[in-house]
């Protein structure tokens, strides 16, 4: 039997929740018996990853937002893959890659949306969006709050939708204890001390600037708190220059990217989400799977996932004070952070596994690729 072939399609691979997720879903895809292959825009360190893994990765180069340059590198990747799905992921790669599969005659054409973007907002790009989406088969929401979103502002039809919630490896996130504490000594951070960290790209949907702002409300109570950045982005030096700016001193790090997550997570006593929106956030998942207690932002699909108070505090977006309450309840009361976090992991041991997530994907492949051939016959 002829293997079947997916092209799946990213704007780039640094890390971030839709790249980790294509990296997760393709080793899946593989380990399925599918021929898979990534083509991307922006080089970054997952596609060792992905290489590692025996799948072939190809760079697309691009210039602008709307661009004839990717393109015309994408069809070309197509017709020389020849894939019988293309899954498309991000902005970019959504916009061009349903096109140039359309143009290509790629049987089935498949798209994630993975956030609450607020370029859907915009004129015209939200229309724009929407109208190439009537070239897939499908759109995946990754939450029942994207999917509502996506039909509100991009006229997305509701039937062309089908939520696969993002799901998470469990086991890679269990008995990282002492890595956790070899991460507090290279940091030099006492052990004793309280370890509030965020990780995510630095981009202004994160907004780091009200964890920063927290973290000032913070240390005033807890003097030897100690406040990790993880994660590299655009607002890199904006985001220094305001921690100096503030006097945060020695007690913010910025670690820049790390592949060791699963130890960050051991080292942190709290894990922040301070994001203005979201769609499923894949940290929050890795999160609840390293038994940590979270406090985050609630937006998007965040509040469906977690309940307030019972596995996780949830605050308002852009209100650094709630978030610096929620944070220090949370390391005054040792009670609350272990209830919080136990009830994250059997949350999302339970209901966001990563083998789930794998499986609805690839019966909805199946599902597409049937319907094609009983309407073309071939």
């Amino acid at each position: 039997m002829i293997k079947k072939k997916i092209l799946q399609l990213i704007d780039g691979l640094n890390f971030g929740g839709a790249e980790i997720l294509l990296v997760d879903l393709v080793r899946g895809i593989k380990k399925s018996g599918y021929d898979v292959s990534v083509g991307y825009s922006t080089y970054g360190p997952l596609e060792k990853n992905l290489l590692d893994l025996g799948v072939t990765c190809t760079n697309l180069p691009r210039l602008g937002r709307i661009d004839p340059i990717l393109l015309y590198g994408m069809c070309q990747l197509i017709l020389r893959e020849r894939p019988d799905i293309v899954h498309t992921h991000l902005f970019k790669s959504d916009l061009h890659g349903r096109l140039a599969a359309r143009l290509c005659r790629v049987p089935v054409v498949v798209s994630t949306s993975h956030n609450n973007d607020v370029w859907a907002k915009r004129f015209p790009l939200g229309i724009i969006y929407g109208l190439t989406a009537r070239l897939t088969d499908r759109v995946i929401a990754v939450s029942d709050e994207v999917r509502d979103y996506q039909i509100q502002y991009t006229g997305i039809a509701a039937h062309k939708i089908t939520v696969i919630e993002n799901g998470v490896n469990v086991q890679r996130f269990s008995n990282h204890e002492n890595a956790g504490r070899a991460l507090r000594d290279e940091f030099q951070i006492n052990a004793d001390a309280p370890l509030i960290g965020i990780i995510g790209r630095l981009q202004p949907q994160k907004d780091h600037v009200n964890f920063l702002r927290a973290a000032v409300h913070i240390r005033s109570k807890l003097p030897d708190a100690r406040f990790l950045i993880v994660g590299d982005g655009p607002l890199r030096d904006e985001l220094v220059n305001q921690a100096q700016t503030l006097e945060l001193g020695s007690s913010i790090i910025f670690s820049g990217i790390r592949q060791d997550i699963p130890a960050v997570m051991a080292a942190l006593n709290v894990l922040v989400i301070s994001s203005k929106w979201e769609g499923l956030p894949v940290t929050l998942l890795e999160g609840m799977a390293a038994c940590r207690s979270i406090v985050s932002t609630s937006v998007g699909g965040v509040p469906n996932v977690v309940s307030n108070g019972e596995s996780a505090l949830l605050v308002p977006p852009e209100d650094s004070l709630a978030l610096a309450s929620a944070c220090l309840k949370i390391l005054q009361n040792p009670a609350l952070a272990q209830s919080l976090a136990h009830a994250g992991f059997e949350r999302v041991k339970k209901d966001f596994s990563l083998d789930a997530m794998i499986d609805k994907t690839l019966k909805l492949y199946e599902r597409l690729l049937e319907s094609h051939v009983a309407h073309t016959g071939s």
